[in-house]
């Protein structure tokens, strides 16, 4: 495996060292808190695993929440056990990506590549939250140099390929589906031709392995398929550019560009210039180096997908699936602007141009008031803190919870942090024969209803709001706007929260 894993004349020492260097440098900056929608949707599988009630959500994540319920015995809170894989998947991203840059290139540019990854704002952000798109970027960079060895010519290459895309799907499913036309590719273009039939029966497998227990626990496969499509019905779907136009083309653009900023921080400026001078003297080989075609199979699905389809701007994880080949030409574009620079002479070039990114993505990251950075993270645990607090002081026996779906501050992180409360979110997340539903929780478990039925015992209900409403107490949060509390009578209440 170690002579699989590394270059003729290599050494793992140094790839093993960035490793534990992103580790050291991941741990001391992890949320407290459930940072999204999404990530307390993963704790609560942790407890108990049924995607109709989003617990996960659709598609189901099925590997993904069994590793956590793995790591949460060993890990009591649930958040910690779901960022310390969030940090080990982003550290084993760096490692792999020194491994894929060594192969493809040289040691200058795997050295180079793998210390942009350890400082890439938007992994180290996403190492430090409970999300999937730190183990995306493992994926993405482990198939990635499985993909190179097999058009290189390792025989095994294309069964450990499938074996990742499989697993890859099991954690995030649309992983698989865009990496697989580089996977294709790959194996069309090397010896591995021959073998492309019994290696895809052999994904079937390991796909299989995952899918037929997540539907059984989902319930069946009307459930399953139930449950997806009404994500997709009243999240995901109806809103690609094919439907919404030319407005939405625009919203999904500035994503995708602002999502690739945050992947590479001041990178983006030595790729753009790198590639400028290139093309002006026609040199653009001398980056590429004659793997255009991999480069091209490895963004251009996920990035199609993003610009047509569907991207979620609020979500800058998303554009980690091509992080690995970003960093690859951020890496290739430093080189050669650093053997450009006349004014220093010898490597002193590289390494300060090195240098100064590393120390502009460390501070992106650290000090920036962007969204994906250190700053956020704090700020969101303590006004999280605040608001739980806040809504603690209503009395459980006699008070409900009407809460809108916000992603950071909204009815599913209240369900989760107070669960003695009932609570209801303000805008139904189910349907039937093409009518929403009500999703409602207590004891941090999700059910569904009709409409919202308030128990016997409740007589009141409380909220809180970015807008002042009558009656309302307000407080300042940090970040925040004013945030106004409020609770009263459930009659006069209701009157104000339709479903």
């Amino acid at each position: 495996m170690a002579d699989f894993l590394r270059s003729p004349k290599s050494s793992l020492l140094i790839p093993l060292i960035l490793f534990l260097f992103a580790l050291a440098i991941r741990i001391p900056f992890t949320s407290d808190m459930l940072f999204h929608h999404d990530s307390v949707n993963f704790a609560l599988a942790l407890e108990h695993y049924d995607i109709s009630g989003h617990q996960p959500h659709p598609p189901g994540y099925f590997l993904y929440v069994m590793l956590g319920k793995l790591v949460h015995l060993f890990i009591a809170d649930a958040n910690s056990a779901l960022v310390s894989m969030s940090i080990a998947f982003s550290s084993l991203t760096v490692l792999f990506t020194y491994l894929l840059a060594e192969a493809m290139y040289d040691r200058r540019t795997a050295i180079i590549a793998s210390l942009l990854a350890v400082v890439s704002p938007n992994l180290w952000f996403h190492a430090e939250v409970a999300l999937t798109y730190g183990a995306e970027a493992f994926f993405s960079t482990l198939t990635g140099f499985l993909c190179w060895k097999l058009y290189q010519g390792r025989q095994c290459a294309i069964w450990m390929s499938v074996l990742a895309l499989g697993v890859a799907g099991g954690f995030r499913q649309n992983t698989m589906i865009v990496l697989f036309p580089l996977w294709l590719i790959a194996a069309w273009k090397g010896p591995g031709r021959t073998r492309i039939i019994p290696a895809l029966a052999l994904l079937v497998i390991v796909c299989a392995a995952w899918f037929l227990p997540m539907v059984s626990m989902t319930g069946g496969t009307g459930v399953y398929l139930g449950a997806f499509k009404e994500l997709w019905e009243f999240s995901t779907g109806h809103n690609s550019v094919f439907e919404k136009g030319w407005q939405h083309f625009l919203i999904f653009s500035r994503a995708i560009l602002s999502f690739s900023i945050y992947n590479l921080g001041a990178g983006v400026v030595i790729i753009g210039t790198a590639f400028y001078a290139a093309a002006r003297n026609g040199e653009l080989s001398s980056i590429c180096h004659g793997t255009r075609w991999f480069y091209a199979a490895w963004i251009l699905p996920s990035y199609l997908f993003y610009q047509f389809i569907f991207i979620h701007p609020a979500n800058p994880g998303y554009a980690l699936i091509f992080l690995p080949p970003l960093l690859l030409l951020c890496a290739r574009g430093t080189l050669r602007l650093g053997e450009r620079m006349a004014t220093i002479s010898g490597p002193k070039r590289i390494a300060i141009l090195t240098s100064a990114l590393l120390v502009a993505n460390t501070s992106m990251f650290l000090f920036s008031d962007t969204e994906i950075s250190l700053p956020t993270i704090r700020r969101h645990d303590r006004d999280l803190t605040l608001i739980v607090k806040e809504m603690s002081s209503f009395d459980p026996d006699n008070t409900a919870m009407i809460l809108q779906p916000y992603l950071f501050y909204g009815f599913r992180l209240l369900m989760y942090y107070l669960p003695e409360y009932t609570m209801y979110m303000r805008n139904g997340n189910s349907v039937t024969a093409g009518k929403r539903q009500v999703f409602w929780g207590t004891g941090r478990r999700t059910f569904i209803s009709d409409k919202i039925l308030l128990p016997a015992n409740i007589g009141r209900i409380a909220t809180f709001d970015f807008e002042k409403k009558d009656g309302a107490n307000s407080h300042k949060v940090d970040g925040l706007k004013e945030i106004w509390f409020s609770s009263g009578p459930a009659s006069e209440m209701m009157r104000d929260m339709p479903n």
